[in-house]
């Protein structure tokens, strides 16, 4: 492979990179702005969640196929990287979720929310990859 190839090779893998990242963030963003309107009010109907709520679910599917194929383009390190991440992320969560639900039937947490066990799977995964990054450097 020559020079040219390569680096034009790393721009696709590049472009890939941002556009999963970009798109990742505008389903989170929707995901948010559909939460905060319900919570306070700002849609008209049902029939307006409902829609928002269907377009952020094929939003999300969009991006794990985007991930999915993301994952076949990395190099052997790369990938074992990201499923390492992924494995410690998902078993953390796992734990997360059994100790939070016990915590409110104890009533000692009176207020759960399913979005505070995605903020523990994405630390956990985000600094499972940086973890894993330093560690093959």
């Amino acid at each position: 492979m020559n020079k040219l190839t390569a680096s034009t090779s790393k721009k696709e893998k590049g472009m890939k990179n941002l556009i999963f990242v970009a798109s990742t963030f505008i389903w989170i963003a929707m995901m948010i702005f559909i939460d905060k309107g319900i919570l306070y009010g700002w849609f008209a109907s049902d029939m307006q969640i409902n829609l928002l709520i269907a377009f952020d679910t094929i939003l999300g599917i969009v991006v794990i196929f985007m991930f999915i194929n993301l994952l076949k383009s990395m190099d052997e390190l790369q990938r074992k990287i990201q499923f390492d991440a992924l494995a410690f992320s998902m078993g953390a969560t796992f734990v997360a979720s059994i100790t939070y639900s016990l915590l409110t039937t104890a009533q000692i947490v009176r207020d759960s929310e399913t979005s505070d066990l995605i903020l523990i799977m994405t630390f956990c995964y985000m600094a499972s990859v940086i973890c894993g990054q330093v560690k093959y450097r």
